[in-house]
């Protein structure tokens, strides 16, 4: 600045002090301490993680257990109405008494259709663990396959009414096929859920 120039008038900028940081001292029993407080937390989240997973599993397989025991009743109601249709006696019926006995015959397998899709919906959109996956895949066979029982025995019925026996009779063979293999599929479903209550290995079939 020169020395003509008069120096400024008026208050001035203060100047800041030194800032002097603290030390930190960090002790061995300090630290060992916040390992410990952080082992204890990563072990909680572990343990909280497991007893939610057990949790949401035990739940799956309560919900999978109640849609197959509703899946079951229900198809009981539908064999109890066919066993109910076998029993009666046709040979004393008129033309047009097996025409409604054939009828009702194809009522209740379309309806054993509507039962068996519906609860094959259900079941297929459950969550399982991993264990139960297997029981969950034989009993949506199984469903599948009395799905596909009652399809054709809803054919040969329509098929019997145009008086096409042939096709009645071959419909009624392939009904018996599924009906065989809706069996086979069920004690594929007992054996795999049995493993997975059990905890060990699929038994051989």
């Amino acid at each position: 600045m020169d020395s003509e120039t008069p120096a400024p008038s008026g208050p001035r900028i203060p100047r800041l002090p030194d800032l002097k940081i603290p030390k930190i001292a960090v002790t061995r029993e300090k630290a060992l301490a916040a390992a410990g407080t952080a082992v204890f937390v990563v072990a909680v989240a572990i343990i909280g993680g497991a007893i939610l997973l057990n949790y949401t599993e035990d739940r799956q397989v309560a919900a999978f257990h109640d849609h197959v025991a509703a899946s079951e009743a229900d198809l009981f109601l539908v064999s109890e109405k066919i066993t109910s249709h076998m029993r009666t006696p046709t040979n004393d019926l008129s033309v047009a008494g097996c025409d409604a006995h054939v009828r009702e015959f194809a009522a209740i397998a379309n309806y054993g259709r509507a039962v068996t899709a519906y609860h094959r919906q259900i079941v297929a959109a459950d969550a399982v663990p991993e264990a139960y996956a297997g029981a969950q895949s034989a009993y949506i066979r199984a469903l599948d396959n009395l799905n596909r029982a009652f399809t054709f025995w809803s054919s040969a019925a329509g098929a019997y009414e145009m008086r096409d026996y042939t096709a009645a009779n071959r419909n009624l063979a392939e009904a018996d096929r599924a009906w065989q293999e809706y069996n086979a599929a069920i004690i594929d479903y007992d054996r795999e859920l049995r493993a997975a209550e059990e905890g060990a290995e699929t038994p051989p079939a």
